[in-house]
């Protein structure tokens, strides 16, 4: 249907035009809410509220203008304002928490998603590897930093390749559980 078209009818109370609008865009209406709540329940009830405001306020909406835009305006903004409250609700202690609401309200704000999301990969990869234990640390950076091989690493560390493989396979694993959030993300 044209744009403008279902625009005009939802204005005009249609209420089969607003289920055929709400059954098309509900599931990326989620989506694209919860990219930036990462609470799937939130971003439910914000699309809910979202759907609820657009169709309350039908009669002010410009017939000239598509409906999702305007749709996505609204659930910007009330997941700004979920944001903000979130971040500064004192019920939210854990500081890594307040860094990642602030960090998704920034990219709401400033449509800069992928480089706030590199910035908290850098971040999450650095902690990760500072809580590494020291040996499993110190033959990693021998083999991705410096590019030693298994064989090279043992003789240096004086321990069978097999300790070695151990070791970096450690590694892996521990990187894959702390920065499993951005694995779904980027994958």
């Amino acid at each position: 249907m044209d744009p403008q078209k279902l625009t005009s009818l939802i204005a005009q109370g249609n209420r089969k035009a607003f289920d055929s609008f709400y059954s098309k865009e509900y599931q990326k209406a989620v989506f694209f809410t919860n990219h930036y709540l990462r609470d799937y329940e939130l971003s439910q009830d914000i699309v809910q509220d979202s759907f609820m405001a657009v169709w309350l306020n039908r009669k002010s909406l410009d017939s000239t203008f598509p409906v999702e835009p305007y749709l996505y305006s609204i659930l910007r903004n009330k997941s700004i304002n979920l944001l903000r409250r979130l971040s500064v609700d004192k019920k939210v202690k854990d500081v890594l928490l307040k860094r990642e609401y602030s960090a998704n309200l920034s990219a709401l704000n400033h449509d800069s998603a992928e480089l706030m999301a590199a910035s908290q990969l850098n971040e999450k990869i650095s902690k990760a590897f500072s809580q590494l234990p020291e040996k499993i640390h110190s033959t990693f950076v021998k083999s991705r930093v410096e590019g030693l091989t298994y064989k090279e690493i043992a003789g240096k560390e004086q321990v069978s390749v097999k300790v070695v493989e151990y070791h970096i396979t450690q590694a892996l694993k521990f990187f894959r559980e702390k920065l499993k959030d951005f694995m779904v993300l980027f994958f």
